[in-house]
């Protein structure tokens, strides 16, 4: 690390706005976008909890006519001072009793894990605060505040095998279905108050469709509305209620309501289970900044004076090193950093330093991922990760157009532009497609086997290096191996060419 001591303390002009200068406009071992954290500020050092946004922005002008404002969260009516937020959750829970044996067998698996309800709410005590005061807006059960604990862990960054992401892990389409914007740039499936709008909103719509009940509707949320619609049209047709127990559900569905209804149960009444209750103080933990202009995501961080990991724990959502204006018009942070960030953003601004330091870049002739990571001063591994690549020994071909750190001193407003025209990374590989192979069977000649797959006997015997007929049981190549291209664009949409 480049800061330690009183640099990072500094608030003078050899202070902290030096430091940012040093870190975001000169060369390092990491090249200019890593900027090391100003200080190694974590979640534990600060009480956990979770924010609304009011509607109360706080402008600030800076010298250079660059702003950032922030909606600044306004204390909630009612919540005391030094409250414990999950006594306001227990103190609404309102989901009626199920009366299932798997319900106690999740409960008691609780309570004979004491560390597991400490995890889930240290992870998530940031962004509970946020999603108890959505859900009491739209007064609904209390019970929902703990829906993530059974569907990420409270872990936006959780991805299924099924590829459903996020904190309410929302399957791609069900995510766009509520406007929640995938691409190349962001995935707002993992965004902590748009994908808490969206959940919040997908099941207000099937609690309506399910025609009150909550159980049906939680079923519904993890297998689908018209699988569990089937479900309950099949038991009413065996002349059973059509309820939650009477109906026919995969085994993770049937785990999954009584998994939150154990959890309310334990809360409820934690002495029955022998179960101490975390405490996460009640009050907003984070705010919503606006953004004008577009930021490098280290530099955000280190503004903020959080490290990146910290920053990116409250903007999951963010997939690259540059937060682009075009795409997203603010950044998330805990209050407690949000003033602290306004006023170094000015600073930095006011010393016309650099707020970009990637940009689109497109291989030239001879040109790989190695030698523009040399030309950047980064990493290989580094270049990849920027950019969504699975390794660094890729072997991309010239026309390729990545993001790459080596901005200069490009017109900030033409900056802009490439960047809001930029979709995403363009990859042109050069990838070798396997031959393919056969084994040999009885009455098999290489002339038959040649018929089979469009060939000649002369070109299988050359191909696998054959005097005579081969055995039963080779396995012969039939078709050899081929270098091909492979053009992947920003949407991950790939494509074979010859050249």
């Amino acid at each position: 690390m480049l800061l330690e001591g009183s640099a990072m303390r500094g608030r003078g002009s050899l202070g902290l706005l030096a430091s940012l200068m040093l870190l975001h406009g000169c060369a390092t071992t990491e090249g200019p976008h890593s900027a090391a954290p100003i200080s190694s500020t974590t979640a534990s050092s600060t009480p956990v909890g979770a924010t609304t946004t009011s509607n109360a922005v706080v402008p600030n002008a800076s010298a250079s006519g660059v702003s950032e404002s922030s909606s600044l969260p306004l204390p909630s009516i009612g919540a005391a001072v030094g409250a414990n937020l999950i006594d306001r959750i227990r103190g609404q829970f309102s989901l009626p009793e199920l009366n299932d044996p798997i319900v106690q067998r999740h409960a008691r698996q609780i309570a004979a894990n004491p560390d597991y309800l400490k995890r889930v709410f240290d992870r998530g005590g940031r962004y509970l605060h946020h999603i108890m005061e959505e859900i009491e807006a739209r007064r609904l059960p209390a019970e929902l505040a703990l829906l993530p604990i059974v569907e990420s862990a409270f872990n936006p960054e959780a991805t299924s095998r099924a590829k459903a992401a996020g904190l309410w892990q929302f399957m791609p389409a069900t995510g766009r279905a509520f406007d929640l914007s995938q691409n190349w740039w962001q995935d707002d499936r993992r965004d902590v108050i748009e994908s808490t709008r969206a959940a919040l909103d997908y099941l207000q719509r099937i609690h309506e469709i399910t025609e009150g009940d909550w159980f049906l509707t939680l079923a519904s949320y993890n297998r689908g509305e018209n699988a569990v619609r089937r479900a309950v049209k099949q038991s009413k047709a065996r002349g059973k209620k059509g309820d939650f127990l009477s109906i026919k559900l995969p085994k993770e569905t049937r785990n999954y309501v009584p998994k939150l209804v154990a959890l309310r149960n334990v809360l409820r009444n934690p002495s029955a289970y022998g179960v101490e209750l975390p405490f996460i103080e009640d009050k907003p933990y984070f705010t919503a900044i606006e953004k004008t202009v577009s930021i490098d995501l280290s530099l955000a961080a280190a503004l903020a004076e959080m490290s990146i990991e910290d920053f990116q724990s409250l903007n999951p959502h963010l997939r690259r090193p540059v937060i682009t204006v075009s795409r997203t018009n603010r950044i998330v942070l805990p209050i407690e950093k949000a003033q602290r960030y306004q006023q170094n953003f000015e600073e930095y601004v006011a010393q016309k330093a650099p707020l970009v330091s990637w940009k689109p870049y497109t291989l030239g002739k001879s040109e790989t991922l190695q030698s523009l990571a040399r030309k950047a001063d980064v990493s290989p591994e580094t270049l990849a990760k920027a950019n969504g690549l699975k390794n660094a020994n890729v072997q991309l071909l010239p026309g390729t157009v990545l993001l790459a750190p080596l901005v200069d001193e490009d017109d900030a407003m033409a900056l802009e532009t490439a960047l809001a025209r930029f979709t995403g990374a363009k990859t042109i590989e050069k990838v070798m497609i396997p031959g393919r192979t056969y084994k040999v069977r009885k009455r098999d000649t290489l002339a038959v086997i040649a018929k089979r797959f469009g060939t000649t006997a002369a070109k299988l015997r050359e191909l696998n290096e054959l005097a005579g007929e081969p055995r039963v049981g080779t396995e012969i190549r039939v078709e050899p191996s081929r270098a091909r291209v492979l053009v992947t664009d920003s949407k991950g949409q790939a494509r074979l060419t010859v050249r």
